[in-house]
């Protein structure tokens, strides 16, 4: 086996781990960018690469005993892994949640690839080969084929889980302490045990490699399980939601017919000189059932009808003026599924966020949709009073369940991203506003 080449030998083998973690971070985030992120990156990158370094200079120059460098190699890994999560917020607005599972995932791949590598340099070879250790071109290879296994992995995630979705903060926590922790006994076990023993060593990664491949399947049944419970809860919630529109249509057309069957009773009762007296107070039973029978919403699009319906006689019945301009034909892009998220989401919202207002004059949600060009954009308005805090782009909750924070915005700025647009909230005085972009697909024949 040939010496290792100098800056391999002191500078590549030290800072390898860093920049596995640096290549995920890249490769994998779809989060928003945070402002200057070019930078960031750049800081992150150096963040990563000098910690590696120095703690892998420690380990190999310091310590001597095998028990405490199987230790300090174990407790690389978890400092690596924070830093991950630390240079993670500090370069994308991404909630915690999936801040976390990240992180989880970059501690698997990161022992895919590095057990992958290892592997392979395991695998005897003549000594003049160009694939031996310290050499050049096994330290570019190893490389391609750390890019390689990330690519894979994203493009595999991206097939089963199709958007990013919210986990329980503290579950998840407790995922990331038991990953984190096998991975550092599978470091420390190969740092004590291993005594250079060829076969020994290429069995050992192999089922490290192994494990790490079942462990990156589970994550993925986890992350698809949980989008299609998200999925069937919203399922859920638009078959009762529409269900019940069908119930208020119902009734409200029955009612009208009953009105219309009396009135004509009345109009005989007119004629009398009691039937006049009676006329005031019949009239006013005829305003209410008319106000009643006007919450259902017609705008264009079925589905956004169900939505905007059962809201409308939730501000109804909570004393919130409801107003909207929409022509609902503009969304005949989106599912029923990712209209109900979207408005339902935006409704709930603003709807959560009047909870403290005590004047019923201010209690107001504004509801406007409109084409510009080839977009639709979507402005929620509504009044709140309590103080709001931001994170990662979006308003801290007041709720106790904090493991469901921001998941309803989350899900419209899913969907707007995957319809080529975005979403954004802003605090302006007491006015709190939600602004969705989304693009439209041009219709047959249409010239957009």
């Amino acid at each position: 086996m040939m010496t290792p080449v100098w800056w391999i030998r002191d500078i590549d083998w030290r800072i390898s781990s860093g920049i596995i973690f640096f290549i995920h971070l890249v490769v994998w985030n779809r989060g928003e960018k945070q402002r200057s992120f070019g930078a960031r990156i750049l800081l992150s990158f150096a963040l990563l690469c000098a910690a590696s370094w120095c703690m892998r200079y420690t380990l190999e120059v310091v310590l001597s005993a095998k028990a405490l460098m199987a230790v300090g190699y174990s407790f690389y890994i978890m400092v690596l892994s924070l830093l991950f999560i630390l240079c993670t917020r500090f370069c994308y607005h991404i909630s915690s949640d999936i801040v976390i599972f990240n992180s989880i995932i970059a501690l698997t791949i990161y022992r895919i690839s590095w057990d992958a590598v290892k592997l392979i340099s395991a695998i005897p070879v003549s000594p003049d080969a160009a694939w031996t250790g310290g050499s050049p071109f096994q330290s570019i290879m190893s490389y391609l084929l750390y890019v390689m296994i990330e690519i894979c992995c994203v493009r595999l995630y991206q097939h089963f889980v199709r958007r990013d979705v919210s986990f329980p903060l503290k579950e998840i926590w407790w995922i990331y302490v038991v990953i984190l922790l096998s991975q550092m006994l599978l470091e420390f076990m190969y740092q004590l045990l291993y005594q250079g023993n060829t076969m020994a060593g290429m069995l050992f990664f192999l089922t490290a490699l192994l494990y790490s491949i079942v462990n990156f399947i589970l994550l993925l049944m986890m992350a698809s399980l949980s989008l299609l419970q998200h999925e069937n809860l919203s399922m859920q919630n638009f078959i009762s939601s529409k269900q019940r529109y069908y119930e208020i249509s119902r009734e409200g057309i029955l009612s009208l017919q009953i009105k219309c069957h009396d009135l004509k009773h009345y109009i005989n009762l007119l004629r009398s000189t009691d039937g006049q007296r009676q006329f005031q107070k019949y009239l006013d039973s005829l305003r209410d059932s008319i106000d009643e029978f006007n919450t259902v919403v017609d705008s264009g699009n079925k589905s956004l009808d169900v939505v905007l319906t059962e809201k409308n006689i939730i501000c109804s019945m909570n004393g919130v003026r409801f107003t909207y301009i929409v022509d609902g034909r503009l969304f005949y892009c989106l599912t029923d599924m990712e209209i109900y998220a979207l408005f339902g989401n935006a409704m709930d919202n603003a709807l959560e966020g009047m909870e403290n207002v005590a004047h019923p004059e201010k209690k107001f949600i504004s509801l406007r949709a409109a084409r510009r060009d080839d977009m639709v954009i979507l402005v929620v308005e509504n009044y709140f009073e309590h103080e709001l805090k931001f994170e990662n782009g979006l308003p801290v909750t007041t709720k106790e369940e904090e493991h469901h924070h921001g998941f309803g915005l989350r899900s419209i700025i899913a969907i707007a991203q995957q319809h080529g647009g975005n979403a954004s909230v802003e605090a302006e005085g007491n006015t709190f506003r939600l602004t969705v972009s989304m693009r439209i697909e041009p219709q047959d024949g249409e010239n957009v």
